[in-house]
């Protein structure tokens, strides 16, 4: 238990509409106890796009939308009920881009108008692999890897990781150029070890370098 109202909440999450996980991995952002305690809320949504077509289907972005509305939803409630947590919130999704264009080819992910208050923020940014990031108003590129063949050693993670710098950078009061900039290192670092890398100070300092970079 903790009375800190400044909890930095990040998950990925199953999104399509048979998630193996049966939506378990969503269920902390549905106790009202804890929402109330986050500041910062980031999903990350995982679904599988066609692996011929490249998209997602539509049954799958209709799901997607769903979770994350439902997501949102829970946390702004959470954070009105309790009177006392008057601060500011921020909601984050980082979707891929075929999840992404799955999304908006769906519907308008804009939240209803009762729901965007002054004191609770919505926000996306899209990964875009070897392409960067990119919001509605701003686009970053891919550090360039310090690889042989510039090429990844192992990509594996790097999403997830690019997704949890983000919203932990933003939580702490990133502003978006910064925190895509370190999740864009991050996410670049982690493709150049074939597992996870050490988080020495020489990582961190290579993650430094890969910002710069970008940014």
């Amino acid at each position: 238990d903790t009375d800190d109202d400044d909890i930095i909440l990040h998950a990925i999450i199953e999104s399509g509409s048979k998630p193996t996980g049966k939506g378990l991995d969503a269920l902390p952002f549905f106790d009202d106890k804890l929402m109330s305690k986050v500041s910062t809320a980031g999903v990350e949504p995982i679904v599988f796009a066609d692996e011929v077509s490249g998209k997602v289907t539509e049954e799958d972005s209709h799901a997607v939308t769903t979770t994350i509305r439902k997501i949102r939803q829970s946390f702004v409630r959470a954070r009105a009920c309790d009177k006392e947590k008057d601060g500011k919130s921020l909601f984050v999704v980082t979707p891929d881009r075929p999840c992404y264009e799955g999304i908006i080819s769906h519907t308008n992910l804009t939240m209803d108008e009762s729901e965007n208050t002054e004191n609770n923020e919505f926000e996306m940014i899209i990964r875009d692999g070897g392409n960067g990031c990119f919001t509605n108003e701003m686009k970053m590129p891919a550090a360039t890897l310090r690889t042989i063949d510039k090429a990844p050693v192992n990509p594996t993670g790097a999403g997830n990781a690019f997704s949890a710098a983000y919203v932990v950078c933003r939580g702490t009061g990133s502003s978006v150029k910064e925190a895509a900039s370190i999740a864009t290192a991050v996410g670049a670092v982690v493709c150049e070890y074939e597992h996870l890398p050490p988080w020495s100070l020489e990582v961190i300092e290579r993650i430094a370098e890969a910002a710069c970079e970008v940014i």
